[in-house]
């Protein structure tokens, strides 16, 4: 196991790979609470999915693939969030529209494309050991917007995901924040893209607070909870990536199931024979 460990901390591609999945870990454990909070798993879902227009888009006119796919999820988003609720037209109908034509859409822009430099398993399934200066770049400013309007937003938006009658009551600005939201998951799916790619990238956004949730209630303690499984998650899913050539993104998101698995576990037991 030392030895493991040594070779992992030794190999260059693995610590350039480390700062921007941690960094991704923290965002997303952080944003997974409010995803929780507010039911909008199935939203990450979707958007995460429609952002592979955003990456076709890109492709075919041969634009950097990050910033395009942002602004495209973002507007995903946003679009989802402003969609008036007709009768039959509920929100998770709306999502499941636009995630499957988004992504059809995706998917005849890239094959059209056919470029070579275009990594399809690396979008489909992320490969931080392979992120780029810019995108980079990009990772450190998502992840700037991202917590700045979680330090400014958090607990208005933990208020109205419990009593948004309430709170808009007390004077906040509900469909303002909830624009915010829906916009700031957005930007948390395409900062995802390089370690989960664009299928998995749910499962960084619901299992950190996932696990947290069995063992707390108040903001700050899910906040923390969510983190340390995150950052735990990441580091075990890397260091078996290295240690058995698996893929990166995909083993992390596995040792968080791993986690969540362990986590319900321990507290079916605590609650049969704790007493």
């Amino acid at each position: 196991m030392m030895e493991l460990l040594t070779d992992f901390w030794a190999s260059p591609v693995m610590r350039e790979a480390l700062t921007p999945a941690l960094l991704i870990a923290v965002v997303t454990a952080s944003m997974s609470v409010m995803v929780m909070a507010h039911r909008l798993s199935f939203l990450t879902v979707g958007v995460s999915h429609a952002s592979l227009a955003g990456l076709g888009f890109a492709v075919t006119l041969a634009l950097p693939l990050l910033p395009t796919a942002t602004v495209f999820a973002v507007l995903i988003a946003l679009l989802l969030a402003l969609m008036p609720k007709k009768k039959g037209i509920s929100e998770d109908a709306s999502t499941g529209m636009l995630f499957a034509g988004s992504m059809a859409l995706g998917i005849v822009l890239i094959s059209n494309a056919a470029s070579p430099q275009v990594d399809l398993f690396g979008l489909l399934f992320g490969n931080i050991l392979t992120i780029s200066a810019a995108e980079l770049n990009w990772l450190y400013l998502l992840s700037g917007l991202i917590l700045l309007s979680l330090l400014l937003a958090a607990r208005a938006w933990w208020s109205i995901a419990f009593d948004a009658v309430t709170a808009d009551a007390s004077g906040l600005p509900v469909s303002s924040l909830k624009l915010l939201l829906y916009g700031m998951v957005g930007l948390t799916v395409i900062l995802c893209v390089k370690l989960a790619g664009i299928v998995l990238t749910a499962g960084l956004m619901i299992l950190p607070a996932a696990c947290a949730w069995i063992w707390g209630r108040s903001l700050l303690g899910l906040w923390g909870l969510s983190v340390m499984f995150s950052l735990t998650g990441t580091m075990v899913g890397l260091i078996w990536s290295y240690a058995y050539e698996w893929p990166s993104g995909a083993t992390v998101v596995l040792a968080l199931c791993l986690f969540f698995v362990i986590s319900w576990c321990s507290s079916w037991l605590k609650s049969k024979f704790g007493q």
